[in-house]
């Protein structure tokens, strides 16, 4: 389960933290060097220093997906392995017993709020305004960056590339032989008719719903980073956004399935969750913490004075906006899309209490493939895992492919501007 857990959010750590290292201005590294410090040194009292806020973001967000995992858990843990998050489904789903799943939720909410306390601590230890910038040319590689790409490409290898080899080679058999009969099977709906509908319809709306999540998250994320990431100097306001903060990290770490379960049973009375937009809004809330935590610490790391000096100048609120917080935002927001479309993509505990049906999300269909006897389910529901990696990965290079040509169109219009 651990290895499993890693290879999840592994992606994220790197992403989240590499995302604000490639912005920090080199010209501090080579400010020490030249005054004599060596490379270590250089990198351990001025670079790490700065992403010690993304690092303490990125570690906290990471803690509460492992503490709330749910899919691993239930797939992996079997019986003789259950977690918090484990146990409130079998006590709300299988017994019945809603008191003592609440007790188990408020005791993990205890924990998670103790965890979002030590990071927000630790964040405002070492939180600086620093001076990022979006055009920080690529540096090439050196012969002393061989160690750091030995240990990438061995994590890589093992916990990466080693599981999802393993999950395709599979997919490619089926009682002893060499078959691409599991994804010619995907067009139907497996044997003894385990699903209601084929696996391809289930991907097409898995798609859909993680496309509308992902609009709704990035609305909800950048507005509360907006107001996140200013500094107020009432002491009253800002204990206010340090509790508005915290409002809008509990689906971290609420359980999922304690969300899917509070959406049914509060809307059910007025039909909402009938409707098609009810998964949608189920996986905006668990996607808008990853996207605060994703484009919050490159926006509280603007120097304020910069707003300052750009109102200052004559422009207006939305001038400054799109000016100085607008590109740090395009930086970083093509990462937070990408995570919010994985994570919708491949929601499974809050998804697993709404979903209709007649209208399963792609994990859901896995789960339920796995879960039933036969070869033909079982061949079908490795198909559909490489299916399901296959997209979003393919949502995430999508993403970042979007946002490099974003990055390198400004490159040019500032070049040209400046020439």
């Amino acid at each position: 389960m651990i290895a499993a857990l890693v290879f999840f959010n592994y992606g994220y750590v790197v992403r989240n933290v590499g995302t604000m290292w490639c912005r920090l201005d080199p010209r501090a590294v080579e400010a020490a060097r030249t005054l004599g410090a060596s490379a270590w040194r250089a990198w351990r009292t001025v670079t790490l220093p700065s992403l010690l806020p993304a690092v303490a973001s990125a570690a906290a967000t990471v803690f509460l997906l492992c503490a709330t995992a749910y899919g691993v858990v239930l797939v992996l843990g079997g019986t003789g392995a259950g977690t918090i998050e484990t146990e409130i489904y079998q006590l709300t789903a299988r017994y019945l017993d809603l008191r003592a799943a609440a007790v188990l939720s408020v005791v993990q909410l205890v924990v998670i709020a103790a965890a979002l306390w030590v990071g927000e601590r630790a964040r405002r230890a070492r939180q600086a305004h620093l001076a990022l910038r979006t055009d920080v040319p690529a540096t090439p590689l050196r012969a002393a960056d061989a160690p750091a790409l030995a240990v990438t490409a061995l994590t890589i290898c093992g916990l990466l590339v080693m599981p999802m080899a393993v999950l395709v080679i599979r997919s490619l058999r089926r009682a002893g032989h060499w078959t691409l009969a599991n994804y010619t099977d995907l067009s139907t709906t497996g044997g003894d008719n385990a699903l209601l509908v084929s696996v391809w319809e289930a991907a097409g709306n898995s798609l859909r719903v993680a496309v509308a999540a992902t609009v709704i998250a990035l609305a909800v994320g950048v507005a509360v980073c907006l107001v996140l990431s200013r500094n107020p100097r009432s002491r009253l306001l800002v204990r206010g956004v340090a509790l508005f903060e915290a409002v809008f990290m509990l689906p971290l770490g609420v359980s999922a399935v304690t969300v899917g379960f509070g959406f049914l049973i509060t809307l059910a009375p007025t039909g909402l969750t009938r409707s098609w937009w009810i998964l949608p809004l189920a996986q905006a809330v668990v996607a808008v913490p990853l996207v605060v935590r994703t484009l919050l610490p490159g926006m509280r790391a603007i120097d304020p004075r910069q707003r300052e000096v750009a109102a200052t100048l004559g422009a207006g609120p939305g001038r400054v906006l799109a000016g100085v917080d607008g590109p740090h935002l395009l930086r970083a927001g093509g990462l937070a899309a990408g995570f919010a479309l994985a994570t919708s993509l491949g929601e499974f505990g809050a998804t697993s209490f709404l979903a209709r049906p007649q209208g399963p999300t792609l994990p859901v269909v896995v789960y339920r493939l796995v879960g039933s006897p036969g070869a033909q389910n079982q061949g079908m529901g490795l198909a559909a895992g490489v299916v399901l990696a296959v997209g979003a990965a393919a949502l995430m290079l999508a993403c970042e492919r979007l946002q490099t040509r974003h990055q390198r169109r400004g490159r040019l219009i500032l070049r040209a501007e400046v020439g």
